[in-house]
């Protein structure tokens, strides 16, 4: 397990990487929806996974690799709705 977490965060470091990891996601969550094969019910559930649960793990990892926050803000992550990563906006997007 910890060569996995090593491995994440050398991944994480790299901003091309952060942000194609998302994006990537969330493209393969609308295509589908776009061309039918998913019910505008079915999407507004994947939107919602993807945005509560999703996001917020890739974030944590991104701001534990850059050494922003400790193994122990995790909980942190879902305070008041996932709005305590966007504290770490910058960091997050532009790795500063």
């Amino acid at each position: 397990m910890y060569l996995v977490e090593q491995d994440c965060e050398k991944v994480m470091k790299n901003n091309l990487i952060y942000h194609l990891v998302p994006n990537a996601t969330f493209i393969l969550i609308l295509y589908p929806w776009l061309e039918g094969y998913l019910s505008t019910g079915q999407f507004v559930i994947a939107a919602f996974i993807y945005s509560f649960i999703y996001h917020p793990i890739i974030d944590y990892y991104r701001l534990r690799a850059l050494g922003k926050i400790s193994e122990k803000d995790f909980k942190k992550m879902w305070k008041w709705g996932t709005l305590y990563r966007f504290k770490y906006y910058n960091q997050l997007m532009f790795g500063k």
